[in-house]
């Protein structure tokens, strides 16, 4: 069935028609009547004019010199210059990955083994040992409560 386009007068279209030519016309008023830089700082809001808004010329104009440079400040703690991640080896049921000598342990985790869909972690920690950790330590089992074959990682950290 073909159907014919009818225009409908309705009250919102008339509404939002009037409501355009409104808007429109009153920018254009205002263009128009306005007399050049009769807005100034009174007229414009605190912070409405920003950077990206001026002109290069503008920019500029705003710049001043380069002042002295500062005086250098103290030296600061030494910190963390290296960090690595270190694995262990792939056993059953339970696998610590050691930093080496001057290295201190800041993290860690495991990997099960990707053939054992029902494998899961059930422990990550640092190592046990004594002052600051240096290896982590990973244990995994499936769900039938049997050990499964997991990989433990350290993160580590040195001076």
């Amino acid at each position: 069935m073909r159907q014919r386009f009818r225009p409908r007068l309705t009250y919102a279209n008339v509404m939002a028609s009037l409501a355009v030519f409104i808007v429109l016309g009153g920018g254009a008023y205002a263009a128009a009547t306005l007399p050049k830089n009769s807005i100034g700082a009174k007229q414009l809001k605190n912070g409405s004019i920003t950077p990206a808004k001026l002109s290069a010329a503008a920019k500029a104009a705003l710049k001043g010199a380069t002042g002295p440079q500062g005086a250098l400040g103290p030296q600061g703690a030494p910190g963390v210059t290296k960090v690595t991640v270190r694995n262990g080896p792939f056993s059953e049921g339970n696998s610590v990955a050691f930093c080496q000598p001057g290295e201190v342990a800041t993290g860690g985790g495991g990997f099960v083994n990707p053939e054992e869909p029902e494998a899961w972690i059930w422990n990550t920690t640092p190592f046990q040992g004594s002052g600051t950790p240096t290896a982590w330590e990973a244990s995994a089992e499936n769900k039938t409560g049997e050990a499964s074959f997991v990989q433990a990682y350290v993160i580590c950290a040195a001076p």
